[in-house]
């Protein structure tokens, strides 16, 4: 068994899909990394994801934490937006 394989086991057996998932990131404070973290959602599910997003500047005021809820139709495209996460070049943690 692959470690992808056992990831979408273990989504599916703690999350129903479709369903809420609510990601976290942390990145650099700017626009940018804001704008980039939707649009890896939206890109991933398409433009009518409709994400609530919410933001939290660190207390020095270098960092950006971004909260995304969003409606997931499956453990795939959970993965697939923790991948686009990854990629971000501004992105210092994804939880």
């Amino acid at each position: 068994m692959t470690k992808r394989s056992m990831l979408l086991d273990r989504l599916n057996e703690v999350h129903s899909f479709p369903g809420p998932y609510t990601f976290k990131v942390i990145g650099t404070n700017s626009d940018e990394f804001l704008e980039s973290v939707v649009r890896v959602v939206n890109e991933t599910l398409g433009d009518g994801a409709e994400p609530d997003v919410s933001t939290r500047e660190s207390s020095g005021g270098k960092h950006l934490s971004v909260t995304v809820s969003v409606e997931v139709s499956d453990a795939e495209s959970v993965l697939e937006i923790y991948a686009g996460f990854r990629e971000l070049d501004a992105a210092r943690f994804v939880l």
